[in-house]
């Protein structure tokens, strides 16, 4: 005759092998959080890294840029705006 197993046994055999089970899936997982990337193909192609360098072509054009001087800001701030005319409306 056999001998009979114990159900503990098998109790024992299943738990193990569910652990293993839901281990392995816990695993695998936290792996694929941590090397699958969020960031999609246009949005890499969009993306550039911060270098810290300044375009030399940027300093350049500073010196030939307009400067406008305080008087003429405000000149332009309070400029009244342009009404429509009546007849530039369709209007009498």
């Amino acid at each position: 005759m056999k001998p009979k197993r114990t159900i503990s046994a098998y109790i024992l055999l299943v738990g193990v092998l569910g652990l293993s089970i839901v281990g392995g899936i816990l695993i695998f997982s936290v792996y694929s959080a941590f090397v699958k990337t969020q960031v999609t193909p246009q949005q890499a192609t969009l993306i550039r890294p911060l270098d810290g360098e300044i375009d030399s072509r940027l300093l350049n054009s500073l010196s030939t840029r307009r400067r406008f001087s305080p008087i003429e800001l405000a000149a332009q701030i309070n400029a009244p705006t342009p009404e429509a005319s009546p007849t530039a409306s369709g209007g009498q």
